[in-house]
């Protein structure tokens, strides 16, 4: 069984319902995150979910804050993780001198050495990452480029875009598209952000069993619209809350 936990699954700003964007799957003693929004907080209020780690990974689709402020809550932690990001790949800058503006004096009283072991790049194509195999793709679609990520053949996970066509092929033959929804639209023009409308069109064309919608505008309507938008193109849609999980049985999976 693979499960995804939705830690953080809005944008921009947390409120009471959602945290920022922050995702966790684990296999025996190695967890990863996606991303490291507000919701990193929920690890701090479910210690369970790190009891017995031996090893954490942070996987950041771009740096911009509401997807890298917990990385200023890793101290809480019972151990130090390895962050992945792609300073190379996207902005031709090392991570980790991208990271060391915000973790580190005058911002914060840690370094990104006290708060990571070790921070990694993070390229295009296919990286072996803890036990996983992950795949990533340029989104060119947002005020700053942005990665989508693939976790084997169960999960693609696609935030901070407009509707990208590059991702429909890039989700071709995995299980659960998750996808931004900014919008309860049909479309839009925003070239920065997607409508829930595009998302489950990608996940159609994508030919996905499930699609659940992520970073949720704070400012935007009631979840109800997102879905009622989204399952018109695609009725296997869900609105992404936090902690909810999303499960995989990979005894299921097609031939």
């Amino acid at each position: 069984m693979e499960s995804l936990i939705l830690l953080g699954s809005g944008g921009w700003i947390p409120t009471r319902e959602r945290e920022t964007c922050c995702a966790y799957t684990r296999d025996g003693k190695r967890a990863l995150l996606i991303d490291a929004g507000t919701g990193v907080r929920r690890l701090i209020e479910r210690p369970d979910l790190l009891d017995g780690l031996e090893g954490l990974d942070i996987l950041l689709t771009h740096f911009h804050l509401d997807h890298v402020a917990g990385l200023s809550y890793l101290p809480a932690l019972p151990l130090r993780p390895v962050v992945w990001g792609p300073g190379e790949t996207l902005y031709g800058a090392p991570t980790r001198s991208i990271l060391e503006r915000l973790v580190g004096p005058p911002f914060f009283g840690a370094t990104i050495e006290d708060v990571a072991s070790g921070v990694r790049e993070l390229p295009i194509g296919t990286t072996e990452v803890a036990w996983l195999e992950v795949s990533t793709r340029a989104q060119r679609l947002h005020t700053h480029p942005t990665l989508a990520l693939r976790l084997g053949d169960w999960l693609t996970y696609c935030t901070d875009t407009a509707a990208d066509p590059g991702n429909v092929e890039f989700a071709a033959g995995g299980r659960v598209l998750v996808h931004e929804a900014w919008y309860a639209e049909s479309s839009t023009d925003d070239r920065t952000h997607a409508a829930a409308g595009e998302a489950a069109r990608i996940a159609r064309q994508a030919g996905v069993e499930r699609l659940v919608l992520i970073h949720v505008n704070p400012l935007g309507g009631p979840d109800e619209e997102l879905a009622r938008v989204a399952r018109a193109e695609f009725p296997a849609t869900s609105v992404g809350r936090d902690m909810a999980e999303v499960r995989v049985r990979m005894s299921d999976l097609r031939p």
